[in-house]
C-alpha cells in the first residue's frame, strides 16, 4: 500500500503531464495560426511580387522604347540644328559666304555644310517665299527675290524708294557700267532726276567719261537688297531671279 508521499508525487506528475499537454495544445494552435498567417502572407507577397515584376517589365519595355526613339531622333535633331545654323548665318551675313567659312565658324564638317546648304537652297525654291538662296561662284547668299524688291523697298535701310527710281536703278545694275546718256535714252528725260536721286542716296556712283558719266551700283545698294557686291555676280544673280536671258 502506497504511503502519502508516493501518492502526492504521483498526483504531482499527473498534474505536470496535464500542464505539458495544455502547453503543447496552446503552442500547437499558435503554430497553426502562425502557419496559416504565414501562408496568407506568403500568398499576398507572391501576388505582390508577380505584380511588381510585371510592372518592372512594363517599365523596362517603355524605357527601351523611349531609348530607341531618343537614339533615332538624336541624329535628326543634330542635323536640323546644323541646318538651322547655316540658314541663320546666310540670313545675318549680308554678303555671300563660302562653304569653308561656314564650316570653320560653325564647326560643321565641310561635306555636311555642302549637303545642307544645297538642301536649303532647293527647299527655298520649292516654297512660296520671297527669299532665295543664291549660289554665286563658290559663295552662297540669302537674298530677296527681285520681284518683291519694289514693293518692300520702303522698309529697307535708307527709307522708301519710289518705283520710278527702282526701275532706273535696276537698269543701271543690270547693264553696269553704263553711260548716263544711255540710261536717259532708255528711261527718258525723267532719268536725269532719277540719277540725281540715286547718286544723292549713295546707291550708285558716277565717274566722268567723256561728255557723260559712267554709272555703277554701290555696296550700299548690294547690302540693301541682299545682292553680291561683285558686279558680275550681282548681274548674274539678278538675271537668275528675274528669269531674264543673258545678253
Amino acid at each position: 500500500m502506497k504511503n502519502n508521499d508516493e501518492n502526492l508525487e504521483e498526483t504531482s506528475k499527473k498534474q505536470n503531464n496535464k500542464d505539458l499537454d495544455l502547453v503543447d495544445n496552446v503552442e500547437g494552435n499558435e503554430e497553426i495560426k502562425e502557419n496559416q498567417g504565414g501562408e496568407v502572407e506568403t500568398s499576398i507577397n507572391n501576388d505582390n511580387e508577380d505584380a511588381l515584376l510585371e510592372q518592372r517589365s512594363d517599365i523596362n519595355e517603355d524605357h527601351m522604347d523611349k531609348s530607341d526613339i531618343s537614339d533615332q531622333e538624336l541624329g535628326k535633331q543634330l542635323r536640323d540644328f546644323h541646318r538651322n545654323l547655316i540658314e541663320a548665318s546666310l540670313y545675318v551675313a549680308g554678303s555671300p559666304l563660302t562653304i569653308e567659312e561656314l564650316s570653320t565658324k560653325l564647326e560643321i564638317p565641310k561635306k555636311k555644310v555642302e549637303e545642307l546648304i544645297n538642301e536649303i537652297a532647293f527647299d527655298y525654291l520649292e516654297r512660296t517665299t520671297s527669299l532665295v538662296v543664291n549660289q554665286v561662284g563658290d559663295r552662297y547668299q540669302m537674298a530677296l527675290k527681285s520681284e518683291y524688291i519694289e514693293k518692300v523697298s520702303k522698309f529697307a535701310k535708307g527709307g522708301a524708294i519710289a518705283e520710278k527710281y527702282l526701275r532706273t536703278l535696276t537698269i543701271i545694275a543690270l547693264k553696269q557700267p553704263i553711260l548716263k546718256s544711255l540710261v536717259i535714252k532708255i528711261r527718258g528725260s525723267g532719268a536725269y532726276e532719277h540719277i540725281k536721286y540715286l547718286l544723292d542716296n549713295g546707291l550708285i556712283l558716277g565717274v566722268k567719261k567723256g561728255r557723260s558719266q559712267e554709272l555703277t551700283t554701290t555696296d550700299k545698294y548690294a547690302e540693301m537688297f541682299g545682292l553680291p557686291k561683285d558686279k558680275q555676280q550681282m548681274k548674274a544673280t539678278m538675271i537668275s531671279q528675274l528669269g531674264l536671258d543673258e545678253e
